[in-house]
């Protein structure tokens, strides 16, 4: 048997640091000259602005570019303040924030300060010391990128366990229909409908409930073969897409199943070992040679093994 698929492409979980924004920025000690700082910008138009640093190599301001260039774009200030440290110039209270502060956190500081500060950016630092730079420009994508990585979350996983729902497993169907049309290779739907779900959510509570289906989505993920697809269609319901799959196969996988789901489920003092499932197996384009056809054959042949006293499969048959 292939490494089982583990992975649940479900909206992430860890929280994303500031660190993922890091532009490597070298900073200047506070006694550069302005002059020298203004040579800088001019030779590199794509530097917005620099990190000013003391001695131990902690921010202690920031100098923006456009700040900087108007200030000595008038008439014998160059003369007269070119020499002078950066210090006189420089905003003494950028943003400062540590590599491990979250992505929403520095929004909210951001927010907090004043949004002029998307444009000048703000300082990263580690252990207090300087680290690097990140701007408005990549935090607002980043911002974005996650939220449409939320959204398509919300509409294509199960909240609860991280496996596809209805809606993609549908696509994913689609999809592995296609393949096999062109590849001329069958492939294998199992509907699975866990048997005794109901009575655990009545003795035990939902928390319990919700914990033993998160269970079972893993059991069921540790039988699969990578590519294979695992989904909770709602409830206690549950269907698998085996690619590439001949009769032989999906029923070597609904007894693995049927064994694994099987095995007492422990959460803290409470050992629940009344958990079994019914099975239904259908294969395209053997039994259906379509969709629809096909979920409701493998549905159908479900009902059947329930209805011969569950805890058992039973392959669709006209």
């Amino acid at each position: 048997m292939d490494s089982p698929t583990k992975i649940l492409e479900q909206p992430e979980e860890i929280t994303a640091t500031v660190e993922v924004l890091l532009k490597n920025v070298t900073s200047k000690h506070e006694s550069t000259s302005c002059i020298d700082v203004l040579d800088l910008f001019h030779k590199d138009k794509k530097l917005y602005a620099l990190p000013v640093v003391n001695d131990k190599d902690r921010p202690v301001g920031m100098i923006v570019r456009q700040d900087l260039t108007e200030f000595f774009s008038k008439q014998y200030v160059k003369e007269l303040n070119g020499k002078k440290p950066i210090t006189i110039l420089m905003d003494s209270n950028p943003i400062v924030v540590d590599r491990s502060t979250s992505i929403e956190d520095v929004s909210r500081i951001i927010l907090d300060a004043g949004m002029e500060h998307m444009v000048s950016g703000f300082i990263i630092t580690k252990d207090k010391r300087y680290l690097g730079m990140a701007n408005g420009y990549d935090l607002l994508n980043e911002i974005t990128r996650r939220k449409q990585k939320h959204l398509f979350g919300l509409a294509h996983f199960d909240q609860l366990t991280g496996l596809p729902n209805r809606t993609l497993f549908l696509d994913r169907l689609t999809q592995a229909i296609s393949v096999s049309n062109r590849a001329s290779r069958a492939i294998s739907l199992l509907f699975i409908d866990l048997d005794g779900f109901k009575p655990v959510n009545d003795t035990y509570g939902h928390a319990i409930g919700d914990r033993l289906l998160k269970e079972v989505a893993e059991r069921l993920l540790a039988c699969l073969r990578e590519g294979d697809t695992a989904a909770r269609l709602g409830g206690d319901e549950f269907v698998i897409i085996l690619l590439e799959s001949d009769l032989e196969r999906a029923i070597t996988v609904a007894h693995r199943i049927l064994g694994t789901l099987r095995v007492p489920y422990e959460f803290g003092k409470k050992t629940i070992s009344s958990i079994s499932a019914s099975i239904g197996i259908a294969e395209y384009p053997v039994h259906a040679d379509e969709l629809d056809a096909l979920v409701s054959a493998a549905d159908q042949a479900m009902y059947i093994a329930k209805k011969n006293g569950k805890n058992q499969f039973a392959v669709y048959s006209v």
